[in-house]
């Protein structure tokens, strides 16, 4: 396989002591991620070129906010900044960002894993002149994306910071002078060791964003929008107006599958089983990386005592001992009767013993709710109950008179009154009666 060849634009030299030490924040990759969809989806010509906006204190160095930038072609065909546009946004995220204080670091492009290439050193040179006199550069490599080779957890991207070397050899026809001062000295880019740093409200959208990939629908981005149809003529547009639309509305209802929609409880459900998948994955990953290494040794004369104490390498597969990874293993192996205890009897009867008292003391708190809504209930009956009964005693006290101790019916006047029509007289005897045999059934 023949070896890619090296990038004239990279330094040779290592970071020294007084290379930056940069903190990359989690919404400058959000904003650089999301530029590179829109990008792509609306399918727009020209590089991905925007600005990172952060803290310098010596040699600590943040990235926090990122922007896009305008770009423009000059006479020589190069693509450069433009530099009134720029201005003015750099300005408006100044002023938002005044506590603390925000200023331009850096910027981010696209580009291959093998480093920058020739035809960003005007941006990156303009960017010197103007802006800042060390500004880092953010190189994404889209292709790395793609293919996943950053499955071991580092990200698709690579920081530069620019220097100013002694040319040895062939001068190099893309490098360029700074200002025409380094006679001499090229442009060259040192690869410089980040670590990711995240807020509070970064953590917050960061959340956002991942529980909704969940529900992410991948978009072909080569296929062109399609245009909507134009009527010759007025009158064909009015006679088609309303069959157009009974058209459309059934069109549209054919397509849309409502069962296709999540709920809001769908979706965190959906994201918990992702992210519950992805770890188990991962684990089942790391378990499988452990087992190979440990198959992979020689034997060992613990689980052999006829072998020597040291093995040499016989075969080209085995690897030698690495003893602290050997440790590390032990110790994790270790930490396992922790999570699985050594008396499982003991353990399932005690958990067993918990179980039983917890659904006791659910059971009798059901009991006594029980027990109060029965004896509430017996005493509502009896409020209902009593107030009828006294109802229908009194009703009938009025209505029927007097009996006798012999249970014969007296105080027949009362219906011969009733019956004769009454008079003034009989009227005031009748209500006297009413009254006395009232009296006597209270």
């Amino acid at each position: 396989m023949a070896e890619s060849p090296v990038n004239p634009l990279l330094s040779t030299a290592r970071a020294s002591d007084t290379s930056p030490i940069v903190q990359l924040h989690p919404l400058v990759l959000l904003t650089i991620t999301d530029y590179i969809t829109r990008h792509t989806l609306q399918q727009l010509k020209g590089p991905v070129v925007g600005a990172i906006i952060g803290q310098q204190n010596g040699q600590e160095i943040t990235m926090e906010v990122a922007f896009e930038a305008k770009l423009l072609q000059n006479e020589a065909g190069e693509v450069i900044l433009d530099d009134v546009w720029f201005d003015k946004r750099l300005e408006e995220y100044k002023n938002v960002h005044k506590s603390p204080a925000l200023d331009l670091v850096g910027w981010f492009t696209l580009g291959p894993s093998t480093g920058p290439e020739a035809h960003l050193l005007p941006i990156h040179t303009r960017i010197q002149e103007v802006y800042n006199e060390s500004p880092i550069l953010l190189l994404f490599h889209p292709a790395d994306a793609i293919a996943e080779v950053s499955a071991g957890g580092k990200l698709p991207l690579t920081l530069y910071e620019s220097t100013h070397e002694t040319s040895s050899g062939p001068q190099n026809d893309k490098a360029m002078d700074v200002d025409g001062v380094n006679q001499g000295k090229t442009l060259k880019f040192r690869e410089l060791v980040y670590s990711v740093e995240t807020g509070e409200a970064e953590m917050i959208a960061v959340d956002f964003v991942a529980r909704g990939g969940g529900n992410a629908t991948a978009v072909d981005g080569g296929k062109a929008a399609v245009p909507k149809t134009v009527p010759e003529s007025p009158e064909e547009a009015k006679k088609g107006k309303s069959k157009a639309k009974d058209s459309g509305s059934k069109s549209e209802e054919g397509v849309i599958d409502e069962s296709a929609f999540l709920t809001a409880e769908d979706e965190e459900l959906l994201s918990s089983l992702t992210a519950k998948s992805n770890a188990i994955k991962m684990l089942h990953r790391r378990i499988a990386l452990l087992r190979a290494y440990l198959a992979t040794l020689p034997p060992s004369y613990l689980s052999d005592p006829s072998l020597p104490f040291t093995i040499p390498p016989t075969n080209t597969k085995t690897l030698p001992l690495n003893h602290p990874i050997l440790r590390s293993i032990s110790a994790l192996l270790s930490r396992i009767p922790i999570l699985a205890p050594s008396d499982a009897l003991a353990f399932a009867r005690e958990s067993l013993e918990e179980q039983s008292d917890v659904q006791l003391v659910a059971l009798l708190s059901s009991i006594t709710s029980s027990v109060q809504a029965a004896k509430e209930a017996g005493r509502k009956h009896g409020i209902v109950d009593n107030a009828r009964y006294q109802g229908k005693k009194g009703l009938m006290a009025g209505m029927l008179g007097q009996f006798d101790s012999q249970g014969n019916l007296s105080g027949g006047a009362f219906f011969d009154t009733i019956m004769s029509g009454g008079s003034g007289s009989n009227e005031g005897r009748v209500l006297r009666e009413r009254q006395g045999n009232i009296e006597r059934w209270g």
